[in-house]
């Protein structure tokens, strides 16, 4: 080989290992908005609003109304139902947007959950988002925040009802939509009450859900059949269970939209214990009479 052909050989060869200054420029990027979520998250484990609040903007809003002092108050009072809480967040899109840096993650969280019944509770939470933060000051801070998907569960008791969810994630302005709730054991062996509730989300404390009213159980489950608003406001589907051995109450955010909703995917498990098996289907079906319309408030 001629000297001429290796000198090229070898300069091909440091330029294909060599990176561009764009992109360790966007490496170092990412690598300072990870650091950022991790102290976000660490912040959450300790329970240290202040170390947390430092990431935030003062002037932060979030797409549901949430301002900076509001999420103060919010968080607080989460907090004050918790222990032991585990925050984990999985970042899994970074883009530089001009002056600030869209960040889409997924957030889990496990806790114990000091209950007013006097029994043991546990909430576990996704929360699938979209912030942007901008640096400021020499530190990137999260400015806003938008929730693409999210599932809240609280169990409480000994042994709170186990139940299959079918609960819908998108759905377009003014189209119905259904929501079950099957219990996979005879109400025979063991009665249950029940109930939905349909509401729009508004600025409220994360993860927080109000019980709706309940009412005896008919059949091996809940069956309702929805409205979605005429305006593309996202809604707050609650359900509530309750049998003897506890209580289980499920929160999830239904997208409105104006468009049609993307094709729903897998609904994402919140964790479960190793040994638990999954819940074969009620044979019972939904009588007439338990399909209605859950109000809007």
């Amino acid at each position: 080989m001629s000297r001429r052909w290796l000198f090229t050989l070898v300069v091909v060869c440091t330029l294909a290992i060599v990176p561009v200054p764009g992109q360790a420029a966007n490496e170092v990027l990412e690598a300072r908005i990870r650091a950022t979520v991790e102290k976000i998250d660490a912040a959450s484990n300790k329970q240290d609003l202040e170390a947390l609040l430092v990431n935030y903007a003062p002037g932060f809003r979030s797409a549901d109304g949430l301002t900076y002092e509001a999420t103060r108050k919010a968080v607080a009072a989460l907090w004050s139902k918790l222990s032991q809480p585990t925050y984990q967040t999985n970042v899994t899109a970074v883009v530089p947007q001009k002056n600030q840096v869209r960040v889409n993650a997924t957030t889990f969280l496990n806790a114990g959950y000091k209950s007013d019944l006097g029994e043991p509770g546990k909430l576990e939470s996704q929360v699938e988002t979209s912030s942007l933060y901008e640096e400021q000051q020499g530190a990137f801070k999260l400015v806003s925040q938008r929730v693409l998907a999210e599932r809240t569960k609280l169990s409480i008791g000994s042994n709170p009802p186990q139940v299959n969810l079918n609960l819908p994630e998108a759905v377009r302005v003014g189209r119905p939509f259904k929501i079950e709730a099957i219990l996979p054991t005879s109400l025979q062996k063991s009665p249950a009450l029940g109930g939905i509730r349909l509401s729009p989300i508004t600025a409220r404390s994360p993860g927080a859900v109000e019980a709706p009213a309940l009412e005896p159980l008919r059949t091996g489950g809940l069956f309702k059949t929805g409205q979605a608003p005429q305006r593309p406001t996202d809604q707050a589907i609650t359900l509530a269970i309750v049998r003897q051995g506890g209580l289980l109450l499920v929160n999830q955010r239904l997208k409105v939209t104006e468009g049609e909703p993307p094709k729903a995917a897998t609904q994402p498990e919140l964790a479960k214990p190793a040994d638990e098996k999954p819940a074969a289907k009620s044979s019972d079906p939904a009588p007439d009479n338990q399909t209605s319309k859950p109000k809007t408030e």
